[in-house]
């Protein structure tokens, strides 16, 4: 219920049907315009010959007689600039033709649709709005009278440049209203005292969340193109929650506060239904048209790992027992022109390790074995399944975020809300429906749904992640409440994300700055990691939002997942071997923490590290 915005073209009209026009607003028009509109058939020759009598006395063109009828057909269908006699008679021609085929109040009706009411607002709606921010179905009498008394002189009557000029057109219209019969003297009198009460701008001047309006846009154009979406009179309603769109500006202000900070986006979406409930693309959309949350593509680092995992899991690969050796690794495989040096974050690095534990450290090296062990095409095909819909190249560094091109907050979203709801990927929508200017629907939104993962792959992703935040490096996402997340850094800190879900929400944020790739490697005195400003903005938004939902767990499947006892990888180790003078961790199936001893790194993509070679996959299997 809450108005976004109005998308007009050069003419700013809004066609309604008769039944939403009040009878006042007739009444005022013929009061003014024509008020023998009801006793002629089009053509009023008595006012015809009253007029051509005071022209002739005039010697000039001093009173005019177009009725309403003329002149609705004179601007649907001839050149108004033509003021000669044969112009004439064809307007009266088919204004008499045009009254043996509608209805007087349907000519009303067409006539208050079509005719210019000043400050670019062509038919009543538009009027109503402008100028007192109403439906027409609500004017007062001496609001419409004041809106009938514009289109004879629009900018010389106009009520914000000339109240007293507007004010005495409006009073005329009201007594002759009286004069008529169309209002009681009291009904007069009122409306006479009544002060010029305009609203305090025009509501086609103001937008609200011009990054969701200029995206819904955009989708309403390819839908029905242009010409419909300026000017078919179309009522939109968008899936997008206020409140929601407030607690996720709240939270990036109020996390990123300081002059020069770096800019956020925030999306989130439900996760039953795939709307979308908040949008945030950027921080000023005067400066920047760019929306950073669905047209933004950036580096998601370690975030990205999730869809390895998911496609490691689909592998047959059990993440609580499959070993490997955190150690800084040089990686080879066929088709490498040169070997790929894969270290950590924080240079920290534990032994064997099993993949859960890797998970919770957003260990890197472990990560890159096990991209060569499942494969860049599983990877990418896993992440297309669940909703990433931007180019990816096969490439083993997608694991750890090495995109080509990079993602948008919008995709990230979608596919961590596969996770959530039991591997069903839901396509996004903000458009829940469409109305034409009679209210009939002609679009309603049916998401595309498909099985994109097993229920029981995104279950045990979910666990990993539910523990990521509870005491990995989603530490500061923590909403007391069941949350499962990921965190992502870029290179030399150049991109930050956090990307989490609930039972009932998904949401990503994305931090950095616009323009370019530019290290934020000093924001409030600190590195930024998708663990810390993106984690925090995060919480603020979901801590509030997912409460007006009931409390979840998310819910074990009831078909378990299969693991592949015999997966042996050409990475993997024994839990017992060890190159490395560390210490090591443990971390059972049926554990619900990592142990206390464990400390893990902040986050992710190392500064120095090198990616691996641009090239295609590996030519060999494992």
């Amino acid at each position: 219920g809450t108005l976004l915005a109005y998308l007009h073209g050069e003419e700013n009209r809004t066609v309604i049907s008769g039944k939403q026009i009040p009878d006042i607003m007739r009444y005022a028009l013929v009061a003014i315009e024509d008020e023998r509109y009801y006793k002629h058939s089009g053509v009023d020759f008595e006012g015809f010959v009253r007029a051509l009598v005071t022209n002739i006395q005039a010697q000039g063109v001093d009173e005019g007689f177009s009725t309403i009828t003329m002149q609705l057909v004179g601007n649907l269908y001839l050149d108004r600039g033509d003021i000669s006699l044969s112009r004439k008679w064809s307007e009266m021609a088919l204004a008499w033709q045009m009254e043996r085929k509608y209805s007087k109040n349907e000519i009303l009706d067409m006539y208050l649709n079509t005719v210019y009411f000043g400050s670019n607002a062509y038919g009543v709606e538009a009027a109503a709005r402008t100028y007192f921010d109403k439906d027409p179905a609500d004017l007062t009498i001496a609001e419409a009278a004041l809106l009938a008394g514009l289109p004879q002189r629009p900018s010389g009557y106009s009520p914000r440049r000339h109240p007293q000029a507007a004010m005495g057109r409006r009073d005329i219209v009201i007594n002759k209203m009286f004069e008529l019969g169309f209002i009681t003297k009291g009904e007069a009198e009122e409306a006479l005292d009544t002060p010029l009460e305009l609203a305090p701008y025009s509501p086609y001047t103001k937008m609200e969340e011009p990054y969701v309006v200029a995206y819904v846009r955009k989708q309403l154009i390819d839908m029905f193109g242009e010409d419909k979406v300026f000017g078919g009179g179309l009522r939109v309603q968008t899936t997008i929650v206020p409140e929601y769109q407030r607690l996720a500006v709240d939270a990036i202000k109020t996390t990123l506060d300081q002059e020069g900070d770096p800019s956020a986006a925030l999306v989130s979406i439900e996760t039953k239904t795939g709307h979308i409930v908040a949008m945030v693309g950027g921080s000023d959309y005067d400066s920047s048209k760019f929306n950073l949350a669905a047209q933004g593509r950036r580096q998601p680092g370690s975030a990205f790992k999730t869809f390895c995992l998911v496609a490691a899991l689909e592998r047959g690969i059990d993440p609580w027992t499959t070993y490997y050796q955190s150690m800084p690794v040089t990686l080879d495989y066929p088709g490498a022109p040169e070997p790929w040096d894969v270290t950590t974050y924080g240079h920290d690095y534990y032994g064997p390790s099993t993949v859960a534990q890797a998970t919770l450290r957003s260990d890197n090296t472990v990560y890159a074995q096990m991209a060569l062990d499942v494969g860049a095409p599983q990877i990418v095909d896993a992440a297309y399944r669940m909703g990433i819909t931007s180019e990816l190249n096969p490439n083993p560094a997608i694991a750890l975020g090495g995109l080509h091109i990079g993602v948008s907050p919008l995709e990230m979203a979608s596919a961590y809300a596969t996770l959530s709801n039991a591997g069903q990927h839901i396509k996004p929508t903000i458009i829940l429906s469409v109305t034409d200017a009679d209210g009939n629907v002609i679009w309603k939104a049916e998401p595309k749904k498909t099985q994109g993962i097993s229920a029981a792959v995104a279950y045990e992703v979910t666990r990993l992640l539910e523990m990521n935040i509870k005491s990995g490096t989603g530490k500061n996402a923590n909403i007391d409440r069941a949350a499962a997340g990921k965190t992502g850094t870029a290179t030399m800190w150049g991109d930050a994300w956090f990307c989490g879900y609930t039972s009932n929400l998904s949401t990503s944020v994305w931090m950095g700055y616009p323009e370019a790739t530019i290290p934020m490697d000093n924001v409030h005195g600190k590195k930024v990691t998708g663990g810390s400003f993106p984690a925090i903005i995060w919480q603020k938004f979901m801590y509030e939002a997912d409460r007006d939902y009931p409390e979840e767990p998310f819910v074990e499947p009831a078909v378990k997942i299969s693991y592949d006892r015999f997966f042996r990888s050409t990475y993997s180790v024994a839990p017992t071997s060890s190159t490395l003078s560390t210490t090591t961790t443990t971390l059972e199936p049926e554990t619900t923490e990592p142990p206390d001893t464990t400390t893990f790194p902040t986050d992710e993509l190392p500064p120095d590290i090198t990616a691996p070679p641009e090239t295609g996959p590996p030519e060999t299997s494992f």
